[in-house]
Parts: structure tokens; sequence; C-alpha cells
């Protein structure tokens, strides 16, 4: 019997007033911080060791949603999403890139993938989210769908 495979992941975005913490990563794009979660480990175990391992920080996660990323060839992504507004601890210089201090109202300037863009936003509004994002082979954006919980 074939089963389907899907990798559990987790992002977080670090909020501190009008300020998003945000990962430019290996001089390649702009993320939130976060990673794959390790066989056994749940994604708030997960949010919390990455983002320690990534920026130094110590957080009190704040689950948003669940994005699924899926791509024909290759094997879909969950991502749990968080938010963090809480935080202790110095941040440290990273080895996946360069932490930045971001102003809300300059995040979707950032280069940064499509689908990251245009899932920012929930990330501010109360509700709780799912969505489903489609690329094509060549990274692009094919499809999105947004449910609010």
């Amino acid at each position: 019997m074939e089963k389907n495979l899907k990798m559990i992941s987790t992002v977080c975005y670090i909020i501190n007033g009008d300020k998003v913490l945000m990962l430019h990563r290996n001089k390649q794009f702009y993320r939130g911080l976060g990673g794959k979660a390790e066989q056994g480990e749940s994604p708030i175990d997960c949010i919390k060791r990455e983002v320690k391992e990534e920026s130094g920080l110590d957080i009190n996660p704040i689950w948003k949603g669940i994005a699924t990323f899926s791509k024909a060839s290759e094997i879909d992504w969950e991502a749990h999403v968080f938010i963090a507004t809480k935080f202790s601890g110095e941040i440290i210089d990273s080895l996946e890139g360069e932490l930045h201090w971001i102003s809300k109202s300059e995040l979707l300037n950032l280069d940064m993938p499509e689908g990251d863009k245009k899932l920012l936003p929930l990330l501010f509004e109360e509700s709780k989210f799912h969505a489903h994002l489609k690329y094509d082979d060549y990274k692009n954006l094919v499809s999105l769908k947004v449910d609010t919980l």
C-alpha cells in the first residue's frame, strides 16, 4: 500500500510593537523563523526549539493556523503558523541568515515567496486560518485557497 507523505514544519513571526523579526535566509529571501519538526516532536515544541536555535529567543507561541503546500513533483508540506508577542533572551548571530526587525508596513516589500506575502496579512487578524497553496515546478504560485476558522 502506497502512503501519501507530508512534511510537518513550523513558522513563527515574532512581533514587537510595529516590527516583526524576519530572517533573511542565507541571502536568498526573507521568512519567519522555524523549520521541520523532528520525528515525535509536536509543532509547539518544534517552533520553540527552532526559534531558540535561529534567534536565541525563548517565545510564548500563539497558534494562528496551518498552511499546506503542494507541488506536483514533491511531497506536500504542512506548516503550523505561529506568532509570538512575548519573548525573552538576547538575539544571537544566526547560522541560518541575518535577523532583521522589519516594520509591518514594509513586510510586503521584502523579497519572499509570493505565497508568504499573501499569508502575512492573516497574522494580524483575530481569526485562525487554513490555507492551501499550490505551486508549479518553477516555484510559481498556481492557486491559493484560504478558509478562516
